[in-house]
């Protein structure tokens, strides 16, 4: 199954693999504090990043999904990134949603956009029972955009040593 997104558009934004060319421009990401804060904190910001890198390379190449880069059609600005991932949780395989956003995009409606178009992929073309998100519990913006897409809240818990709000949507 292809959990690509590569070339996949909304109004605004054009999806596409993350590069290695892109390393330094979300590096910003893992500077900005309320980032850092809610994820990889222990390591470096350059650390971090670079494990960020290292691991979408890795869902590409086994093919588990990763993580795209969020480009603005007009100014082609990169936005963020967006996804849909393959998890194992809770004993079975999910299909998780995930997205970030740079500093300077939030609040511009950019994140909802982004994760409307994976939920319609996700449930369209690869036919998926439901969708997941795994929402640190301190990010109320990731949580805002869960909502707005339909998603509940399911159960708090803990995957990869973080606690999680884990929010669902059920086709």
């Amino acid at each position: 199954m292809d959990y690509l997104l590569e070339n996949l558009e909304t109004e605004r934004l054009l999806f596409r693999k993350l590069n290695p060319s892109d390393f330094d421009t979300w590096l910003a990401f893992y500077k900005d504090p309320e980032s850092s804060e809610l994820w990889n904190a222990a390591l470096s910001p350059e650390e971090a990043c670079k494990q960020w890198f290292e691991e979408q390379f890795s869902r590409y190449d086994n093919k588990s999904g990763g993580m795209h880069v969020l480009t603005d059609k007009k100014t082609k600005a990169f936005v963020g990134q967006c996804g849909l991932l393959v998890l194992d949780y809770n004993n079975s395989t999910e299909i998780a949603l995930a997205f970030s956003l740079l500093p300077k995009f939030q609040h511009k409606g950019y994140a909802e956009e982004a994760a409307l178009k994976c939920k319609e992929y996700a449930f369209k073309t690869l036919k998926a029972g439901s969708l997941i998100a795994l929402i640190s519990p301190s990010d109320m913006l990731s949580e805002q955009v869960a909502t707005a897409i339909g998603m509940e809240w399911e159960d708090t818990n803990i995957y990869n040593d973080k606690i999680v709000n884990i929010f669902r949507l059920k086709k």
